[in-house]
């Protein structure tokens, strides 16, 4: 998972591009860099990438350096490649003139990187990530045509034939141009805008969520579709095709936990599809019969459903396990040492208030159980009376090949498990996980990807069980569940 944003029309787009990361940093942890297009410098192109959070990468400074009339930025969540800091994006191609941002993720690239290798044509990259690999494709396709709408979208036709995956990429050209396109099932969001500035001119911009483009205040803004291209001259002209849908079939976890709450995708609400998502669990607890003092969400994305639980219950909600500020996400830290010394620094229980008290523990969900069994441990600490967890999400018991860092099943805590023994192994009185209809209803979609959840995915997955596998290897994954 990671964050994506183009700009084109605006002197100060290296700024916007800049600002946009800010708003899509949840989004990518492990680096970032910005990519201008400047024709008034010879070269054309200036680019900047570094390790860490936006804000460390960049300084006032990089922008004398970071100049042009657009700009391509990137923010990274490795699942291909890991800490090694040349395959932070955005990746450029000169011959081409084109810079490419990747957001998801390509199940049969080890494949296809063979083939690649095997054909005996020189790769134009190392191709040691999928996002290179793409990039590959597209310029290979491209070669030295100009980059005309119809050139780039025939481009895009061959990588959609060859790749099988998700993907939401933006890229800029050497011309000012920008473009983007999703994977035929739309796994992966991609938002576009446009504004008019106060001296006429038009700006327009591709990036992963509203809420990035909503902050820099583009209005007209729209979903890329599954499926779909669009190109948009540096004059404002936008050309768009639907080259392949197979599908639509969103994740359901970037409403659950990934996207900001102010995003919106597929017409709808980041905000209201949690709060659902709390009233929905908050009738199946009234049918259980449960009967707890208070409610308590753990910061930050499961506050909403946990309003919605405690009013639906009429039960007190309490902010009573306290976030330190300073601590990042843990879920999309790399290893499972990293996440649990994490997790013990993010959170901290006021014990007064939990002294006596049977509590309603609510997550957006529960991947790993690193932060769940350190919570309930922390709640017991505290003179809990009685812990029952609640996830907004249903059970994740199966991989996520589209993305989301769980490449294998030994990693999952409900792999295999029933709610009573993964209570068992979180050390909780009780454990409670949303429906997979629940789900649906909440998220208000005829079609999602749930694969995770239900194991049924919308592209064929034999190419990303080689992955999982290369993946494990890679990260030393131990065999056991245990370890977890």
């Amino acid at each position: 998972m990671c964050g994506v944003i183009a700009v084109s029309g605006s002197h100060n787009s290296p700024y916007e591009v800049y600002f946009g990361l800010m708003n899509l940093q949840h989004r990518g942890q492990d680096g970032g860099g910005i990519l201008t297009v400047d024709n008034t410098r010879t070269g054309g192109f200036q680019l900047q990438r570094g390790s860490g959070l936006i804000e460390n990468v960049f300084s006032e400074r990089s922008f004398k350096n970071l100049k042009g009339t657009a700009a391509l930025g990137h923010s990274r969540y490795a699942t291909i490649g890991r800490d090694d800091p040349n395959l932070l994006q955005p990746f450029l191609d000169y011959g081409t003139g084109i810079g490419l941002a990747h957001n998801g993720n390509i199940v049969n690239f080890y494949a296809l990187r063979d083939e690649i290798r095997e054909s005996g044509t020189p790769p134009r990259a190392l191709l040691e990530s999928d996002s290179a690999l793409i990039l590959h494709i597209l310029a290979d396709e491209i070669g030295d045509k100009p980059l005309t709408t119809e050139v780039i979208f025939q481009a895009i036709r061959i990588c959609m034939k060859k790749l099988v995956g998700s993907y939401a990429i933006a890229c800029v050209t050497r011309d000012g141009d920008i473009f983007g396109f999703r994977d035929p099932h739309g796994i992966r969001p991609l938002v576009m805008g446009r504004k008019q500035t106060p001296e006429g001119d038009i700006v327009s911009a591709i990036a992963s969520e509203t809420v990035a483009l909503s902050f820099l205040e583009y209005d007209e803004l729209e979903e890329i579709q599954a499926g779909e291209a669009v190109h948009i001259s540096s004059k404002g002209v936008v050309t768009r095709e639907i080259i392949d849908q197979q599908s639509k079939s969103p994740c359901m976890f970037e409403w659950v936990y990934f996207a900001r709450v102010e995003s919106e995708f597929n017409d709808v609400s980041v905000y209201h599809a949690r709060f659902r998502l709390g009233l929905i669990l908050a009738e199946h607890v009234k049918k259980l019969g449960i009967e707890v003092d208070l409610v308590v969400p753990v910061p930050e994305t499961s506050r909403i459903s946990a309003v919605a639980i405690a009013e639906a219950l009429k039960l007190p909600f309490r902010e009573i396990l306290i976030k330190n500020r300073y601590v990042n996400r843990t879920f999309i830290l790399e290893g499972q040492q990293s996440r649990k010394e994490a997790i013990r620094r993010k959170l901290f229980p006021i014990a007064s208030e939990f002294k006596g008290k049977r509590c309603l523990i609510v997550d957006d969900s529960i991947v790993r159980g690193n932060t769940a069994q350190q919570i309930v441990k922390l709640v017991r600490q505290a003179g809990a009376k009685e812990v029952i967890l609640l996830s907004s999400c249903p059970e994740i018991r199966h991989p996520c090949y589209y993305g989301i860092d769980f490449p294998s099943p030994v990693e999952l805590i409900a792999h295999e498990r029933t709610e009573a023994q993964i209570a068992e192994e979180l050390g909780a009185d009780r454990v409670i996980f949303q429906t997979v209809e629940g789900l649906k209803e909440a998220l208000q979609q005829n079609s999602i990807c749930a694969g995770c959840v239900t194991g049924i995915y919308p592209t064929d997955i034999e190419s990303g069980k080689q992955f999982a596998t290369k993946r494990l290897i890679d990260r030393q994954v131990p065999a056991k569940h245990s370890s977890f």
